[in-house]
């Protein structure tokens, strides 16, 4: 039994940004390991808060749990996102079900009413089309909408078998020790530390927390805005911020082409559920802002097993001599 619901405070969105290495939601995730002593230096607030909050945040099943990727760079793939519209909320529970069986899907993103954010994986666009089509076709599917590329920094270097077998343990086990996952690899702490710090900064390896925004009251608002070329991100965040403190921005990862974005995304607490539509009216006063989505975020969802495909077809042949897979190159 989790306990029952908490209302979000500016400590937790302080610490949700200190996870993001990057200051900002990104598709690479969080590093875990950014332990209580650390996120409160930065903060410079007492370790024991830090520390009781991050406890009350899995006691009360906001944070699930990580799920740890590969970048799809490193499997000859590419990301994108699609959005489904259903005919009705009621079918969602057998299409989270059903999204699970399509080969490539990694992740759903679940809205209060008719739509839900899916992430897939292929080689290609043709597959990744082909892959929207399944997922069309699924009983309670009303649209599909997509598909938008992933963001995401391209690694620097290939990956070693060793590299691969440390992947496989974190996946095992995202939340184990350093220490835990050297002995399981069979790997001296020192080493895996060195590996471990190589792999996360060099975003080849992304640890994706797993949310149930069911557990915060009140709601959580992905605010999606379309804007006018040169807009300004952190002056939209920050005119949002005057009226509704509790913001995150969204941001593309280090290594990414940086062009102006023609949608800005900002999550927002807000402070009850009768703001919604006062959110919406602020939005559309901004400036730059040519139309304004709001959506009530409700649960993540993470389907393994893809991932789990990919990486064992690369361990299996990295353990193969001078054999492990062209899919590793980078461009």
């Amino acid at each position: 039994m989790t306990a029952p619901p908490i209302s979000p405070s500016k400590l937790d969105i302080d610490m949700i940004r200190e996870l993001y290495r990057d200051g900002a939601v990104n598709i690479a995730g969080v590093d875990p390991r950014l332990n209580a002593t650390r996120i409160a230096h930065r903060l410079h607030v007492g370790r024991r808060r830090v520390a009781a909050r991050l406890r009350v945040w899995k006691e009360v099943g906001f944070l699930l749990r990580y799920d740890v990727w590969l970048n799809p760079a490193l499997l000859g793939v590419q990301g994108a996102w699609l959005n489904v519209r259903v005919e009705h909320p009621r079918v969602k529970p057998d299409l989270f079900r059903r999204l699970g069986l399509i080969d490539g899907v990694v992740s759903a993103l679940d809205f209060v009413g008719e739509w839900v954010s899916v992430g897939l994986v292929g080689p290609d666009e043709p597959s990744i089309l082909r892959k929207m089509g399944l997922i069309r076709g699924l009983a309670g599917v009303a649209d599909v909408e997509g598909p938008g590329a992933w963001s995401a920094p391209a690694p620097k270097r290939r990956l070693t078998s060793l590299d691969l077998r440390i992947v496989r343990a974190l996946r095992e086990r995202p939340d184990g020790s350093l220490s835990d996952t050297a002995r399981r690899v069979g790997i001296s702490t020192r080493t895996m530390t060195r590996r471990y710090s190589e792999l996360v900064g060099d975003w080849a390896v992304w640890f994706v927390p797993v949310f149930d925004f069911t557990a915060l009251v009140p709601p959580i608002i992905s605010l999606n805005l379309e804007v006018r070329p040169g807009t300004s991100q952190e002056l939209i965040a920050r005119a949002i911020r005057k009226r509704f403190p509790l913001v995150l921005e969204s941001r593309l990862l280090a290594g990414v082409p940086d062009g102006p974005p023609p949608v800005i995304l900002v999550f927002v607490t807000l402070p009850s559920a009768a703001s919604f539509e006062e959110l919406h009216r602020l939005a559309e006063t901004l400036e730059g802002v040519k139309s304004v989505e709001q959506l009530t975020m409700v649960r993540m969802h993470v389907y393994p097993e893809g991932f789990d495909r990919e990486l064992t077809a690369l361990v299996n042949a990295a353990s193969r001599p001078n054999s492990l897979s062209r899919r590793t190159k980078l461009a």
